[in-house]
């Protein structure tokens, strides 16, 4: 199946395009795996945390387990690089980028919570705002990968 996979335009061309739409790939990928850790952390794991410092919390564990997943995806799948072959400047590059990641929902969530704190306790507005602000930010990560962190591998 997987060699069936690598058979699509979009594994096999490397454009800025077909990066960009992969980019979008593992950011799904990301996101799922996220929202499991952030569904996980906010309803179950911290709950004898108040809002909305569980919140906040709940997106930095996710954060810090995700960036690792996302870091060895984005090498292989975006960029088409090697599982393994990066350096820790490298890692650490995209560590510091990823923290768009981190401080972009907890930023928006902060706003959200001056609004309606009710968002951030109901399990639907939740799942749905998390999409959107993550979904907003991937171009942006997506330039600063390619121009910044994975250039010198590239």
């Amino acid at each position: 199946m997987l060699n069936k996979l690598k058979s699509f335009k979009i594994f096999q061309s490397d454009t800025t395009t077909m990066q960009l739409v992969r980019t979008y790939i593992v950011g799904a990928i990301n996101m799922i795996i996220g929202l499991t850790l952030t569904y996980t952390f906010q309803f179950w794991v911290l709950t004898f945390i108040s809002f909305p410092l569980r919140t906040y919390l709940t997106n930095v564990f996710a954060f810090l387990i995700g960036v690792v997943i996302s870091y060895y995806l984005s090498r292989r799948i975006i960029f088409k690089l090697s599982f393994f072959g990066g350096k820790l400047k490298e890692f650490l590059n995209f560590s510091y980028t990823n923290l768009i990641s981190l401080f972009a929902p907890n930023l928006i969530w902060f706003i959200i919570n001056f609004i309606d704190d009710s968002l951030q306790k109901d399990e639907a507005w939740f799942l749905i705002i998390t999409i959107l602000i993550n979904g907003a930010i991937l171009p942006f990560k997506y330039l600063i990968y390619k121009l910044f962190v994975f250039k010198d591998s590239l």
